[in-house]
């Protein structure tokens, strides 16, 4: 694992508008494993890998928002521990909008 390899699937999660498939070991474990064994210098590796982390964000929030709307969404690309971070913001999202959407029991009085 190189720092190109690193910057090259940074490039490709920016440029594509869904999540980008990382092969197992994904490319976040494998540069651990990098940085671990001295292959890749720390630093570049914290802000490329943050770089890519973000993108990914971006992309997981978005997934959330739709889906505690109630829409479909495409699981392509997700990572396990992506969809469990997903399915917690979808949990957060329907609560937050539960608490402030008002009660409709009480509105008949």
């Amino acid at each position: 694992m190189d720092i190109e390899a690193i910057r090259a699937a940074r490039a490709r999660e920016q440029d594509a508008a869904s999540l980008v498939e990382l092969a197992e070991p994904t490319l976040f474990e494998r540069v651990q494993d990098a940085v671990d064994d001295g292959e890749i210098d720390t630093d570049d590796a914290v802000q490329l890998t943050t770089e890519l982390a973000d993108e990914r964000a971006g992309k997981l929030l978005k997934l959330a928002s739709f889906r505690a709307a109630g829409m479909a969404v495409n699981w392509d690309g997700v990572t396990d521990q992506e969809r469990a971070l997903v399915e917690d913001l979808v949990a957060r999202l329907e609560e937050w909008r539960d608490s402030v959407t008002p009660d409709t029991e009480d509105s008949d009085e």
